[in-house]
């Protein structure tokens, strides 16, 4: 919890630079005062705390994600399926013996053309 949602005040956050920068006529460098609504200027610019900050994406899911809140629910496993049949193996080694009678009915189709037929 931040401490401005407790005390419901301001947060004040220093400059990470040491370097002055003018913006407009006030200095960033400079220290900070505070602003009349509540906030700090830092070289024209107001700094305030947000009073009800919002969850970034990941917090929030997790913060607001459905719960099982059922008994029946609660105790149920997970769904059982049928297991899946083998799947063909993605490679296959070819003998010699195999690659020959493979060859050998390619060319015996390939070898005979068919007859012609004439008028």
């Amino acid at each position: 919890m931040l401490l401005s949602a407790i005390f419901g005040t301001t947060t004040v956050a220093p400059p990470s630079y040491s370097t002055v920068i003018t913006c407009g006529a006030t200095k960033v460098g400079a220290p900070p005062r505070l602003a009349a609504g509540g906030g700090t200027v830092y070289g024209g610019m107001v700094i305030e705390c947000s009073s009800r900050p919002q969850k970034k994406a990941t917090k929030h899911h997790m913060k607001t994600r459905p719960r099982k809140s059922q008994a029946w629910d609660i105790r149920r496993g997970p769904t059982v399926y049928p297991p899946l049949p083998t799947l063909p193996p993605d490679w296959t080694l070819d003998t010699d013996d195999a690659i020959a009678t493979a060859a050998a009915a390619a060319s015996s189709s390939a070898s005979a053309p068919p007859p012609a037929e004439s008028e």
